[in-house]
């Protein structure tokens, strides 16, 4: 393994940008490259510990087999530090996101000229992965995202072995994404994505770690075996049963991720949060499995309180 300075950038009140990269293996002839990204916003703290946990599995695991490495791999761990530092989710300079600045443009804003000195080291790999969270005040089950497009990979995205793989219908703003313009470049690439705003889900961050390792093993990229894992579900929005708040107040939900309900089991409440009273219950609209649920105890009303992947 050697940690890299792929990039820096000066600072005219702060230290400078300095992004690292930490790269595997040599790049044997007939085996794959891929780069795996994550801290491209400042709130993915839990991405970043994912990716970071991933180096040290690797490290570990070449000292005790030199023969580990097949393929070449490139791990970003972080790469917006001054919003990670600061609890900030966008360059806090002038609250831009970079991962809408992609392929990016080298004598443009700072966020663009960022985007662009990362694409033009990872742009020419074979697979790409961005480690992301959600937008969302919700905490959800990690699966696979992958935007609606000629250039997604379905049989790639199930060697992640997680439950869902989630097609996203294109949007202009995508255009701008590490995801898509990795797609038109060539590269085959996929977002993980999983909750994790300011605080760490040990479970989810242990369970992205093994889908990580199993696409390594799964593509020959290393010599290491592991557990199948899921057999995933391609959904789409319409599969997706949105179920909103209907009042405000303190919010507690009944059920978990990944379990299974039935259509009227309650599944959350919501209190009034001076006299304590039951103001609403909650129930379950359709069948499905839990994947979604809003992570904030204070809820407003019409706030989406729970995702439901419906059964076909």
């Amino acid at each position: 393994m050697t940690k890299e300075l792929l990039f820096s950038f000066k600072s005219p009140s702060r230290d400078d940008l300095n992004v690292y990269g930490f790269r595997f293996g040599a790049g044997k002839i007939g085996y794959p490259k891929i780069a795996i990204i994550s801290g491209l916003n400042g709130e993915e703290i839990a991405g970043v510990f994912s990716a970071s946990q991933l180096v040290h599995f690797l490290q570990e695991r070449e000292t005790l087999n030199p023969d580990l490495i097949n393929g070449e791999i490139l791990i970003v761990p972080s790469v917006n530090h001054f919003a990670l530092n600061m609890g900030k989710r966008f360059w806090p300079l002038d609250n831009t996101d970079i991962n809408v600045m992609f392929p990016g443009y080298d004598k443009g804003e700072t966020t663009q000229r960022i985007a662009y000195k990362l694409f033009e080291v990872v742009k020419d790999f074979n697979y790409g992965i961005i480690i992301e969270d959600r937008k969302d005040k919700a905490d959800c089950m990690p699966y696979v995202k992958l935007i609606d497009s000629q250039y997604m990979d379905i049989e790639g995205a199930e060697s992640f072995g997680l439950r869902f793989i989630h097609t996203k219908k294109f949007e202009p703003v995508d255009s701008g994404s590490l995801l898509y313009n990795w797609g038109v470049w060539g590269t085959k690439a996929y977002s993980v994505v999983f909750s994790g705003k300011k605080h760490l889900f040990q479970a989810e961050s242990d369970l992205v770690l093994d889908s990580l390792i199993r696409f390594l093993s799964v593509h020959n990229i290393i010599n290491f075996k592991v557990f199948g894992g899921y057999k995933s579900d391609l959904i789409s929005q319409n599969r997706v049963e949105i179920i909103k708040s209907p009042k405000a107040g303190i919010f507690k939900p009944i059920v978990k991720n990944g379990v299974q309900i039935r259509e009227g089991d309650l599944i959350g409440i919501i209190y009034d949060s001076l006299s304590g009273e039951i103001k609403s219950q909650i129930h379950a609209r359709t069948d499905g499995i839990v994947s979604c649920i809003y992570s904030y105890p204070l809820i407003f009303q019409q706030t989406i309180a729970f995702r439901i992947v419906k059964f076909n």
